[in-house]
C-alpha cells in the first residue's frame, strides 16, 4: 500500500522523460531559469554568448587590446582600467564573464602572451579583504607552488647551500627508497614538485640533525622570502603559510579573510609580490575583474568604512601598475562613487562599457545566442510581436527576459505548442 511516501522502489521504477523539446530539434531548454549568469559555467558557453550590442563589443575588444599591448615608454606598466555601467539584471556579470572567457582562449591560444585571469564577485570591506579574495581565487595549491618554486630556483643556484644541506641528509640513509626515486633531493626528478623535493630531504634528516636541520632551514626560507618580497611582515606570513605542514592552515585563512591586523599598510607590497610570483610562472598579464562594485556604496559600510577602503584603493592604484582591472557597477553606484571620491572614481572609469536597456532585435539575438548551445538551427519559434511585448514587459531587462522566457518555452513544451507568438505570451505570461 503507498502511503504517499516516496521509497527505493519509487526511484527504481523511474524511466527516462520523454524530450519535450524534440519539436524544436533540441535536447534541453537552453534558456537560464534564473536569468543570472554562471560565474563557474564553461569559458566555452561564456565565450560564445557575445555581447548583442556591436558598441559595447567593440569597446571590450579595445579594452583587451589596449591592455596587452606593450608599454614602449615604461615595459613594467601594464595598468589600465574600465568600467561596466549597467542596471540590477542588464547583463554586467555576464559580460565579465565572457572577457574572462576570452582572455583564458587567448591564454591557451597564444605563443606569447599569457594573461592570468581572476573573477571577484565581492570587494569586501577592506582592501585587505578585497587582496585576501584575490588570493582565494588563485587557490592554496597554487599559492604553494609558487611560492616554493622560487625558494627551490634560490637554493639549486647556491652551491654552498646545496652542500650544507647534502651534510645534514645523508644520501645514503634511503632505507625506504621507491622504486625510481633518488636518493639526491637536487635531482631534476626532485625539483619538479616542491613536495617531491621537502620529501626527498626531510626522509633523510637524522635525529641528530634534526634540530640543526630545521633552524638553518627555516632562516634559509625566511631569507629568501625577504629578499624576494622586499619586507619582512609581508616575508614573514608567506614563510607561515607555506611551513605549516598538518591541520587547519590558520595562516591561509587569515590570508584569505583580511584579518591579519598586522598587514594593514602592507597592502602594495603583497599585490605587488601576488603579481610577481604569477609572472614568475610564465603569465604576462594579470587581470582582475571586479563585480558587485555597488556593494561598497550601498549603504554596508559606515563612512570611515567606505573613505579608508577607497583612500587604500586609490593609493593601491597609484602605486601598483603591473595589472589590468575591470569593474562591474551600477550607474547610482558610479554616480555615489564620483562624490566620495572623485580620484578614484576618475581613475577606473576613463573608459566606460554601458550596457543599455534591450531592443526586440536584441532580445530575439539574446534568445538566439542560448539555442544555439542546444545546436538549434533554425529561426527561433518566437513571432516578432511576441519578442516585442515580451521586451515591453521585461523594461528590455536582460535578467527579466530570461526568466520570462524560459518559463514560457517550458510551458510552450508541455503543451506542445511549437511557435510563440503574443496571445500564447500573454495568456502564459509568468509572474516575475
Amino acid at each position: 500500500m503507498n502511503d504517499g511516501n516516496i521509497g527505493l522502489e519509487d526511484i527504481m521504477r523511474l524511466e527516462p522523460e520523454v524530450n519535450k523539446y524534440a519539436p524544436w530539434g533540441i535536447e534541453f531548454n537552453p534558456i537560464p531559469r534564473s536569468g543570472t549568469s554562471n560565474i563557474n559555467g564553461s569559458d566555452r558557453v561564456n565565450g560564445s554568448l557575445a555581447p548583442l550590442n556591436p558598441k559595447v563589443e567593440n569597446e571590450v575588444w579595445r579594452f583587451i587590446r589596449d591592455s596587452l599591448t606593450p608599454n614602449d615608454v615604461d615595459k613594467s606598466d601594464q595598468f589600465i582600467s574600465a568600467t561596466i555601467v549597467g542596471d540590477y539584471g542588464s547583463g554586467k556579470t555576464h559580460l565579465l564573464m565572457y572577457v574572462r572567457a576570452k582572455l583564458n582562449q587567448i591564454r591557451d591560444g597564444h605563443k606569447f602572451l599569457k594573461p592570468y585571469t581572476i573573477y571577484v564577485d565581492n570587494p569586501g570591506g577592506s582592501i585587505l579583504e578585497f587582496i585576501g579574495t584575490i588570493i582565494s581565487k588563485i587557490g592554496e595549491e597554487n599559492m604553494r607552488k609558487y611560492v616554493w618554486n622560487h625558494i627551490i630556483d634560490v637554493i639549486m643556484a647556491d652551491e654552498d647551500v646545496k652542500e650544507k644541506i647534502k651534510y645534514m641528509a645523508p644520501t645514503q640513509g634511503m632505507l625506504f627508497q621507491g622504486e625510481g626515486e633518488s636518493p639526491d633531493p637536487f635531482n631534476e626528478a626532485n625539483t619538479i614538485s616542491y613536495k617531491k623535493f621537502l620529501d626527498a630531504i626531510l626522509r633523510n634528516i637524522s635525529s641528530s640533525n634534526k634540530k640543526r636541520f630545521d633552524n638553518y632551514f627555516s632562516e634559509l626560507v625566511k631569507n629568501i622570502l625577504e629578499k624576494d618580497t622586499q619586507d619582512s611582515t609581508v616575508a614573514y606570513y608567506f614563510y607561515d603559510f607555506i611551513s605549516s605542514d598538518f591541520g587547519i592552515n590558520k595562516t591561509w585563512e587569515a590570508l584569505t579573510s583580511g584579518s591579519l591586523r598586522q598587514m594593514s599598510g602592507k597592502e602594495f607590497a603583497v599585490i605587488k609580490y601576488i603579481v610577481k610570483l604569477l609572472k614568475r610562472e610564465g603569465y604576462t598579464h594579470v587581470f582582475i575583474l571586479i563585480d558587485e562594485f555597488e556593494d561598497l556604496t550601498a549603504g554596508r559600510l559606515t563612512k570611515a568604512q567606505l573613505d579608508n577602503y577607497v583612500h587604500n584603493l586609490r593609493t593601491l592604484l597609484d602605486q601598483h601598475r603591473e595589472w589590468c582591472l575591470l569593474f562591474a557597477m551600477n550607474p547610482l553606484a558610479l554616480d555615489r562613487l564620483k562624490k566620495v571620491s572623485p580620484p578614484l572614481a576618475d581613475r577606473i572609469s576613463v573608459r566606460l562599457i554601458e550596457l543599455d536597456n534591450l531592443n526586440t532585435e536584441e532580445v530575439g539575438n539574446l534568445i538566439k545566442n542560448y539555442f544555439t548551445l542546444a545546436n538549434f538551427k533554425s529561426d527561433i519559434p518566437v513571432t516578432p510581436e511576441a519578442l516585442a511585448y515580451v521586451n515591453k514587459i521585461c523594461d528590455g531587462n536582460a535578467r527579466r527576459v530570461l526568466k520570462v522566457t524560459f518559463t514560457l518555452f517550458e510551458t510552450a513544451a508541455e503543451k506542445g505548442v511549437k511557435i510563440l507568438d503574443k496571445q500564447f505570451v500573454e495568456n502564459n505570461l509568468p509572474a516575475f
